[in-house]
């Protein structure tokens, strides 16, 4: 619920109610502490799916308007100091079979030292860090290695191929190419039939028209779109072997014999597809680390925690951000202690199970005795 509509319901002014919230969630057990707490009990699959989470927060800053301005006299006070947007980034992750977030970083940006306080933090506690799953983050890929040298780094495959997609530009044109193939789809005599009959000349007609609508787009754009499918089929391939034999079939047949033929295609097309063979060569180690490591059961993408970024947006709009940094955090901790102690609902597919327990009681926390989870997370 809004802090606006709170302030209707118990006809108090939102700034009053922001200092009751503020003074409240600052009684808060930082949620690590929440973790220490049962971490003899919680038994973790050390599969993490991370990401980070723009946070808005207004800070007062100095502006030095005395050595921009010919005027003379003093400066008031109020524009000495202003209050500018300074987002901060929320850095957490969350245990993939239990979903339960163990532990999380606020700062200025995804940075190394970020990255390196946060897997501290896990090393104290034993955490049975097996294999990351994040988006392309150098900084964290080394702050890994420095604290977990034998964790599996897995790239989300979903954000990867988002990223070729985008750099391609031809999301819009397989889109029309799909719909071409319905509208010819229609057209024939019942979803069984294999023919169009004789006498609907005027579909025959168009039929016609659209095979060669799609047959000129698909030349126009041959190039980008075989490569977006080939590098689809080695990141979705059934195991590791087949996989590899694809991305060997791309650097030495597909890539060379397209480059000698490069005079029959657009050069700027070209000059793209040079890019992204050789981006792509460079992270496809950490793309099929799932396939690599099939023991581990590594998830591909951090949908989960992408999720639970979802959440917390929806929650952040009726907000509108901080005004400071200390409630920012506090609020963080507390929504996310929350989120502990609430039973999911609407789990699906094989983690259906987890429906009626929190993640904590996913994790192997015995909780039954703990009737108020706020008396309980107070210091």
């Amino acid at each position: 619920m809004s802090y606006r509509k709170l302030a209707d319901r118990y006809h108090i002014a939102k700034k009053t109610l922001c200092k009751i919230v503020n003074s409240q969630t600052a009684k808060f057990k930082n949620n690590f502490k929440i973790t220490e707490y049962f971490i003899k009990q919680l038994n973790y699959s050390g599969n993490l799916v991370l990401d980070g989470k723009y946070v808005p927060v207004k800070e007062e800053i100095e502006t030095h308007l005395l050595s921009n301005t010919k005027s003379k006299g003093k400066v008031p006070r109020s524009k000495k100091r202003q209050k500018v947007i300074r987002g901060k980034v929320l850095i957490w992750g969350a245990d993939y079979l239990s979903h339960d977030i163990l532990h999380f970083e606020f700062d200025d940006s995804e940075n190394a030292l970020a990255f390196d306080s946060y897997f501290r933090k896990l090393k104290s506690i034993n955490y049975p860090l097996k294999s990351v799953t994040v988006d392309d983050k150098q900084e964290l890929i080394r702050a890994v290695g420095r604290h977990f040298p034998n964790c599996i780094i897995q790239l989300c495959t979903r954000h990867y191929l988002k990223k070729v997609s985008r750099i391609l530009g031809i999301g819009m044109i397989k889109i029309k190419i799909r719909s071409k193939e319905k509208q010819i789809e229609r057209l024939f005599d019942g979803e069984d039939s294999t023919y169009i009959p004789t006498t609907r000349f005027r579909s025959i007609k168009l039929a016609a028209q659209l095979i060669n609508e799609i047959a000129e787009l698909e030349f126009k754009y041959e190039l980008l779109i075989d490569f977006q499918n080939i590098v689809e089929s080695i990141i979705y391939a059934s195991e590791y072997k087949i996989a590899e034999y694809r991305f060997k079939s791309l650097t030495k047949y597909f890539w060379p014999r397209r480059f000698r033929m490069r005079e029959q295609f657009d050069k700027s097309q070209v000059g793209t597809i040079k890019k992204l063979a050789s981006d792509f060569k460079e992270h496809k180690k950490y793309l099929l680390s799932y396939l690599k490591y099939p023991h581990l059961n590594i998830p591909r993408t951090n949908n989960l925690i992408e999720g639970y970024n979802s959440q917390l947006e929806l929650r952040l709009n009726s907000i509108k951000g901080f005004e400071t940094i200390n409630p920012a955090e506090n609020y963080l901790n507390v929504w996310i202690v929350k989120r502990r102690f609430s039973k999911f609902t609407d789990c699906k597919k094989q983690f259906k199970s987890l429906n009626g327990k929190t993640p904590l009681e996913c994790a192997g926390a015995d909780i039954s005795d703990i009737r108020d989870w706020v008396e309980f997370s107070q210091n």
